[in-house]
């Protein structure tokens, strides 16, 4: 976690050196921060990790162990235990009510909360009971982004697909501060977009993002189309999501304009960001996803004479050409945008990450958050 001027933030310390559930070292390749303060991360694996910067910092005090449950219909009082195989049922089946938490200072489980931790496995058929199309346990999860909702998005290059996982209660916690909150489990909701090769399907993707009206983003590096925008429509229970951007229409949407990109951001006004990764170069593009500019590429005035012709008659003219070249990125591998349209720009074969910003509309004076 770092500060706008790149300095690193000391009340992250245990994103550092980070270790799965099974105590070995973790590498994430994508993460991404939610409304509940949640920093999200996957490593390419089939599983989300997670660690919330509220907790942390405010402490945990106590967790809730049970609950004594009261049935909707008989009445009947019952005492249930945090992960036991009917908690969940009774939590989230629609037939009990909970009206007694027992708490306890539970260190173990204290300890385990306040430090990343396992959010979703895709391996464990409880949580991925839905998945019935797909073998959940051989997903590997390569981009993930957090939406204004209680679940999140990944794309699973393992099966070609963008799917959404749901927030799930799972225990109440009591904070330091007085504060009871709900922790949340990560549960799988619905395969978002599948295989194909035409708008809106999905072939080896990379990155992912969503905008602040629920649309979909994101990179891959198959066949045919690299960036797509596909949105949420909802008819008698049931979401589609069909693509926003089609070939012929949209400048985005060009057969050959990208070279593999790895990463796709869209900031507030809808600018939509691309990380076009073998050309060493970002593209961006209006919302109508139209061409707007790139960043990181190098324009040269070339003094040339060309030819112009008209009819029989020909004349070599003098002229200026502007010719692009690469400039500071090298395969860049990574791309995010804040609210001011400043562009963050993961360089990795050169291990750093550069900011540009664009001169005639983001103020020049930037200064770091204090």
């Amino acid at each position: 976690m770092l500060k706008q001027d790149g300095s690193l933030l000391d009340d992250f310390t245990d994103l550092r050196n980070l270790k799965n559930s099974a105590g070995e070292p973790f590498a994430p390749i994508d993460s991404d921060v939610d409304q509940k303060m949640n920093v999200l991360m996957i490593d390419g694996s089939r599983t989300i990790t997670r660690w919330n910067q509220l907790w942390r910092q405010n402490g945990i005090e106590e967790v809730m162990i049970g609950a004594v449950f009261v049935n909707r219909t008989s009445g009947e009082a019952v005492t249930d235990s945090v992960g036991t195989a009917t908690w969940a049922q009774k939590l989230h089946g629609g037939e009990w009510d909970l009206r007694t938490p027992l708490w306890a200072k539970d260190q173990a489980v204290i300890d385990s909360l306040s430090a990343p931790h396992l959010f979703f496995d895709a391996g464990v058929s409880e949580t991925s009971v839905k998945d019935v199309f797909y073998s959940s346990g051989r997903s590997l999860y390569s981009g993930i982004s957090a939406a204004d909702g209680d679940y999140l998005y990944v794309t699973d290059s393992a099966h070609d697909r963008i799917v959404r996982i749901d927030f799930e209660r799972s225990q109440l916690i009591r904070l330091a501060t007085g504060e009871e909150v709900w922790t949340h489990r990560g549960v799988f909701g619905h395969t978002v977009a599948g295989y194909g090769t035409g708008a809106g399907t999905v072939n080896s993707p990379s990155g992912i993002d969503v905008d602040f009206a629920g649309n979909i983003y994101y990179a891959q590096a198959g066949e045919y189309f690299s960036v797509h925008k596909i949105r949420p429509v909802t008819a008698g229970g049931y979401t589609t999501y069909p693509s926003v951007f089609q070939q012929g229409s949209h400048d985005i949407m060009d057969l050959w304009r990208f070279s593999r990109p790895a990463d796709v951001a869209v900031d507030q006004k809808q600018m939509v960001y691309v990380a076009n990764t073998f050309e060493d170069e970002i593209q961006v593009f209006r919302s109508d996803g139209s061409f707007f500019k790139k960043a990181g590429i190098e324009e040269v005035l070339v003094d040339t004479a060309i030819w112009v012709y008209s009819g029989t008659d020909s004349a070599l003219v003098d002229t200026f050409l502007t010719v692009e070249r690469p400039g500071a990125l090298e395969s860049p591998r990574g791309v995010a945008v804040d609210e001011r349209g400043v562009i963050y720009i993961c360089d990795a074969l050169n291990s750093r990450i550069l900011r540009y910003r664009l001169s005639n509309t983001v103020d020049e004076n930037v200064t770091p958050d204090e």
